[in-house]
């Protein structure tokens, strides 16, 4: 019975008119009722165009954007887009659904995006996303980017919750950094490392990274001294409080970049992003100084 209920409430038609009912009427509500999307969202940027983003009700992605008036409220976005349009190559390691990677498409009609992304459900939605909003700029690849070449196991949440979907959206899909705790399935997936993926597909140049791997991510930096010696791109990239701090910044800072926390609408330099305790921050801009000029302007002195 309580399958049917689900199946009805986040049906795409249904969910779309008891989302904005339920926002409507949030003021005679609990302040917890808020009713995740399912299906399409249209969200606006500030020069009026659609982003078009289907979803179901996993994501805690899409319900934060939906309650929060829009997708400017989330995270580093407010910068993201001002930063995108200074660039032009963009890697999203740890795609998810490819937020990030929509938004740098419509924002700037030039970049090259190419985004990575393993587990099963947020790669459909990845590709449904690209697909309805007709980018043609965007690659996908069904990787994971790792310290090592050939093949892993990647750890996805089954949702128990609700048994019809097929897609679970959960952004917690890792390499082997998290295996207890949740309902994980374990799936083979193929792996490289970010400098052989570079060398292998004849890259350049890459201007900008944002890395959400659940923390993997001082593996994956680990494995990627020709892309940082050389290209010295701008990297993003999440911090797990008490876990990754360390090695991120061992290896950050032995090829000359500098550290700024993400607090706010701005980027404030530190010395040290290792904590003695969790401040709320969860995401560092990782920029070598020949790159300053780029985050010039969201530096909080």
């Amino acid at each position: 019975m309580k399958q049917a209920v689900y199946k009805f409430i986040y049906n795409a038609n249904v969910n779309i008119v008891l989302r904005n009912l339920n926002k409507w009427l949030l003021p005679l509500l609990p302040s917890k009722i808020k009713l995740p999307p399912s299906g399409v969202m249209k969200v606006k940027n500030h020069e009026g165009l659609v982003l078009k983003i289907r979803t179901n009700q996993t994501s805690y992605l899409t319900k934060l954007i939906f309650w929060e008036g829009g997708y400017l409220r989330f995270e580093y976005t407010d910068i993201f887009i001002r930063l995108i349009k200074k660039v032009s190559t963009f890697y999203d390691i740890g795609a998810n659904i490819g937020y990030y990677s929509l938004v740098a498409a419509i924002e700037n009609k030039n970049i090259n995006v190419v985004g990575f992304e393993p587990a099963s459900g947020p790669l459909f939605y990845f590709k449904e996303n690209t697909r309805l909003n007709n980018f043609t700029n965007i690659k996908i690849e069904p990787i994971a980017l790792s310290h090592q070449t050939g093949e892993i196991e990647f750890y996805e949440i089954k949702n128990h919750k609700y048994k019809y979907l097929e897609h679970n959206l959960a952004g917690e899909g890792n390499a082997g950094s998290n295996t207890t705790g949740r309902n994980f399935v374990v799936r083979k997936v193929p792996t490289t490392t970010l400098d052989n993926y570079v060398k292998t597909n004849t890259v350049s140049s890459i201007d900008l990274i944002k890395m959400d791997t659940e923390g993997t991510e001082n593996l994956i930096l680990e494995k990627a001294s020709l892309v940082l010696k050389t290209m010295k791109p701008i990297i993003i990239c999440e911090t797990i409080f008490n876990t990754t701090e360390p090695e991120l910044e061992r290896i950050m800072k032995s090829y000359g970049y500098e550290l700024y926390d993400h607090v706010g609408n701005g980027l404030i330099k530190q010395e040290s992003i290792i904590r003695n305790e969790n401040n709320g921050v969860s995401n560092c801009f990782f920029v070598h100084p020949s790159k300053f000029h780029l985050i010039n302007e969201f530096v909080i002195n």
